[in-house]
Formats: C-alpha cells, sequence, structure tokens
C-alpha cells in the first residue's frame, strides 16, 4: 500500500507541476490546479511514518487527520467550482445562474470541521482517529460533517460532468468527463462507507476487520484520486501530442536549418543555439517551429537564385539515374540543386540563375513541417551530397564548365 501511496503522490506532483505554468497565465484554471496542489501535498503525509512525524513535529495528536479531511474538502471544492464555471460557460443563458456553487460554504465547513477536531478527546496517538475513537461525540460529529460535504460535492460534481459530458464536444474531453464522473462517484461511495462504519462501530459491531476496513478506505480513498486526475488531464493528451510531435520536428529541422543558414545567415531571426539548448528549451515550441519552417523557405528562395536551369536538369537526370520516379523524383531532385546551390554559395562559386516557384508548399504548419523534413531526408543523403560535389567540381575545373 505504501507503493501505491507513493505512486499517487508522484502521479498528482507531476499533474501539478505541468499545470503550473498554465494555471498563472490563465486565471481560470488556477482552481483545477489548486486542487491537484492540495491533494499532493497532502499525499505527502499519507503513510503512516509520515503521519506520526507530522502529529510529532505539530504536536497535535490525529493533525495529520484532520489535514487530510481538510484538504478532501478543499479539493473537492476546487473541483466543483472548475466544473460549474465549465458548465455555465457552455449551457443556455438561463441556466447559467444556477451553476454557480458559492465559497461559503466548503469554509464554514472547514471552519466547522476544526472546531470540533479540537474538541475531541484524543489521549493517544492514532494513525485513524475516527476508529481509534468511535464512542466520541465530537468525533462523530465531526465525521458525519466532513463527509456530508465531501458527500455533496462529489454528488454535484457526478451531475455536472454527466451533464457535460452529453453535450457536444472532443471525445477526449467527453470522455474524461465520464472518468471524472466514475471518479466522484466512488468518491460518494467512500463517505458513505466511512460514516456508515463509524455510525455502526459506535453501536459496538465491527462487521469488518480493522486491517481490512483501513484497506479498503485507502482503496475507495485513492482511485477516485486517480480516475479524477486521468479524467481532468484526458483533454490535454491531444495537446500534448500534438506539442511533442511539433517539438519532434522542430529538432529534426534544426540541421537542416542551421546548414542552410550558415550559407545564408540573412534569413535567421536571432542568433544560433547549440542544438542541445534548442532541443531542451520547452517554451513557444508551435511559435518556434512556425519561424524555422519561414526561415528555411527563405534560405530556400535565396539559394534558389544559385539554381541555374542546367543545375536542374542535371539533378533531374541525377535522381532519375538513381531509380526514383514521380513526386519523390521531383523532391529528390529539389533536395539536390539545393544542396549543390548552398555548396556553391558558401565556396564563393555561385552563378546567378533564374527564380522559381517552390516544388511542393505545405497547407498548414504540421503539413509544411512534413514536407521540409522530407527534403532533409534527401539534402543529407548520398544522393544530394554526390551530386553537390560534382557541381561544384564543375564549377572550379579549370575549363569552365557550363553551371
Amino acid at each position: 500500500m505504501r507503493v501505491i501511496n507513493l505512486s499517487v503522490c508522484a502521479i498528482l506532483w507531476a499533474i501539478a507541476v505541468w499545470r503550473a505554468p498554465g494555471a498563472f497565465r490563465h486565471k481560470e484554471k488556477r482552481v483545477l490546479w489548486a486542487a491537484f496542489f492540495v491533494l499532493a501535498v497532502e499525499m505527502c503525509f499519507a503513510n503512516d511514518p509520515a503521519v506520526l512525524w507530522l502529529d510529532g513535529a505539530i504536536g497535535v495528536h490525529g493533525f495529520a487527520a484532520l489535514l487530510k479531511h481538510a484538504s478532501a474538502v478543499s479539493a473537492a471544492a476546487c473541483v466543483l467550482v472548475f466544473l460549474s464555471r465549465a458548465a455555465a460557460s457552455s449551457a443556455p443563458a438561463a441556466r447559467r445562474g444556477r451553476l454557480r456553487p458559492g465559497t461559503v460554504v466548503p469554509l464554514v465547513t472547514l471552519a466547522a470541521m476544526v472546531v470540533l477536531f479540537f474538541r475531541t478527546d484524543r489521549p493517544q496517538e492514532a494513525v485513524d482517529p475516527l476508529t481509534a475513537y468511535p464512542e466520541d461525540p465530537w468525533l462523530l460529529a465531526y465525521t458525519l460533517l466532513w463527509t456530508t460535504y465531501f458527500g455533496w460535492a462529489m454528488f454535484t460534481a457526478s451531475r455536472l460532468s454527466w451533464q457535460w459530458s452529453r453535450r457536444p464536444g472532443p471525445d477526449s474531453l467527453r470522455r474524461g468527463l465520464r472518468l471524472i464522473c466514475l471518479g466522484t462517484g466512488i468518491g460518494i461511495a467512500y463517505t458513505v462507507h466511512r460514516a456508515s462504519m463509524l455510525v455502526v462501530g459506535r453501536l459496538g459491531l465491527h462487521p469488518l476487520s480493522a486491517g481490512t476496513e483501513q484497506l479498503l478506505n485507502r482503496l475507495l480513498a485513492l482511485v477516485p484520486l486517480l480516475l479524477i486526475s486521468a479524467g481532468s488531464t484526458m483533454p490535454m493528451v491531444p495537446v500534448a501530442v500534438r506539442a511533442g510531435r511539433q517539438h519532434y520536428r522542430l529538432v529534426r529541422l534544426y540541421p537542416l536549418w542551421a546548414h542552410l543558414s550558415d550559407a545564408v545567415p540573412q534569413i535567421r531571426y536571432g542568433a544560433a543555439r547549440h542544438p542541445l539548448a534548442d532541443a531542451l528549451d520547452p517554451r513557444g515550441v508551435r511559435d518556434r517551429l512556425y519561424r524555422r519552417t519561414i526561415e528555411i523557405r527563405d534560405a530556400i528562395l535565396v539559394l534558389n537564385g544559385a539554381a541555374t536551369v542546367p543545375m536542374r536538369l542535371r539533378a533531374a537526370d541525377h535522381v532519375e539515374e538513381a531509380g526514383l520516379t514521380g513526386i519523390s523524383a521531383t523532391a529528390a531532385a529539389e533536395a539536390c540543386w539545393l544542396r549543390a546551390a548552398r555548396e556553391a554559395q558558401v565556396s564563393g562559386h555561385a552563378r546567378t540563375g533564374h527564380l522559381e516557384a517552390p516544388v511542393h508548399s505545405g497547407a498548414d504548419l504540421d503539413t509544411e513541417a512534413d514536407l521540409l523534413l522530407t527534403l532533409s531526408n534527401v539534402y543529407f543523403s548520398d544522393l544530394a551530397t554526390a551530386f553537390a560535389r560534382a557541381h561544384l567540381a564543375r564549377l572550379t575545373s579549370p575549363a569552365g564548365a557550363t553551371p
């Protein structure tokens, strides 16, 4: 169970760190980030040794239990506020007023929990005071209070998630909302189990052993956390995948950009960075990829003027002799004359040619980057390298062959 607790703690911290930049940039995302941050802090004290250490450090028996329950109430309130705001933004105007929860109820609940907790008699340290002192009436009131609010919040969150998931929207969002609905449903079961076991224990009945009850409590508490975390993160998966692909294209296009911009440095918007520093920089990936494709196209445009008609014809023949046909041959021929024009530009033997329109261009950023990646593969291949060497040798030969 300790491994599970640590795993859930690591997942919650990873989500909190991942969401932090967006939460600080966008006000509407802060409340959900706050829920994950509160739960991540609480999970740091989910194991028994951490509970005993915290209680000993604070000097209050059962303080870790109060922290856990207050965190659950606070996180539930944050999730409820987030779902209510999101559902209200997509609901008809006539219904929006009914979807806004207040903040007074959770604050009053937390204040009452603190008062009731310190009214209880806890003579000895216990990992779970609720089961250690079932006869204390103040502790019974404390438990019923926080489980009532938590259960109501989970029920309301389930209703909002289910209603929102039935509206038109991206599949990832709808699936995520259904996972949240499932998690909050299990959260309701947790509160019912928690309250019923305390009431039954007060009557002197113990249908479950202490170990079984503790294990069931932890599972019913952890599973909703995982489901709600997965459900709230699922809509971000397509965005993360797209960002990952764009970062991959950005890194893959660096060699082509660097090789071309060395020949025509005027196309660079800024100073060239080390490829490792460029690859490890997570900021503005889409904008940087957009800029990189533009600069590569600018370099191609400049070198286009050094590609004479005879050079282009020789490139087409060179590709045909290699056995390429169709669109692949056209793209390969472009890579060959581009590599040859670049080498001629660097050596100072470039000849003035005739500007021609690009052979291919993408309709959007992703397709444009993919086309340039295809060009890059051929550009650095033996096929283009051999053609560039032959062209440079022809330009530097004493006989002065045609370009």
